[in-house]
């Protein structure tokens, strides 16, 4: 892995075989950084992502492991969830036939590399459990 920071502005390289949530989670928590932007690209496998049905109040969750897949897009906030930092990850992929999916990231292994930026806000976000919804939503600024 590799992190560069300057200012406000964190550049991770996220090598082969890590798993990018954790370390995403792990870096936001070691660095200290006070909620942010996150975007990236890349390649993932073995990839866990879910759809959040609110009737059920609970995700749909699938494992995608049939082949690498390009990450098209990641975007996310940092916030603050039951007292530690939290990274909020969704993501796009492509197959190998040029198909396109998505949804809520929880966990993926990086294929080949994954190029994430962070902007650092400088403030923190809160997440509180939503009533309304079921899940924890950002609801004050700390």
């Amino acid at each position: 892995m590799f992190i560069h920071n300057q200012k406000d502005c964190h550049i991770i390289i996220i090598e082969r075989n890590e798993k990018l949530a954790a370390v995403l989670n792990d870096i936001v928590a070691k660095h200290k950084i006070k909620g942010g932007l996150i975007s990236g690209l890349g390649a993932l496998k073995d990839v866990e992502m879910g759809y959040y049905e609110l009737g059920k109040r609970d995700y749909i969750r699938k494992t995608f492991s049939e082949e690498d897949y390009e990450l098209i897009s990641l975007n996310g906030n940092i916030s603050l969830k039951d007292g530690k930092p939290y990274c909020h990850l969704h993501a796009s992929l492509g197959c190998s036939d040029f198909s396109v999916f998505g949804g809520h990231l929880f966990e993926a292994t990086v294929a080949v590399t994954c190029e994430i930026s962070i902007i650092s806000m400088g403030f923190m976000p809160e997440r509180l459990l939503n009533p309304d919804v079921g899940i924890a939503t950002i609801c004050k600024i700390t």
